[in-house]
């Protein structure tokens, strides 16, 4: 079997980009709600409460443990939950 020197994969001409803000990351469906406007915004606030600037990375999990406290909240007065 011959061997080829091409390199594996993508080219670099075809390959795709992920140009864009350094902290743009690329997320799960499951956090397609989380826009990197919302990202920002969570940072601001939360980094006022904090006194310290917070991270992208824990802007989105601030944000997905609330969603998740929501949706607890809802569980519980449909009375799915009992807690």
């Amino acid at each position: 079997m011959k061997r080829s020197n091409a390199p594996a994969g993508l080219s670099a001409e075809n390959s795709p980009s992920l140009s864009g803000p350094v902290e743009t990351a690329i997320r799960p469906f499951s956090q397609a709600w989380i826009t990197d406007a919302l990202v920002e915004k969570t940072r601001r606030v939360w980094s006022k409460v904090y006194g310290r600037v917070v991270s992208a990375e824990e802007a989105v999990e601030i944000m997905v443990n609330v969603k998740r406290f929501a949706e607890l909240l809802v569980e519980i007065k449909r009375g799915r939950c009992d807690v």
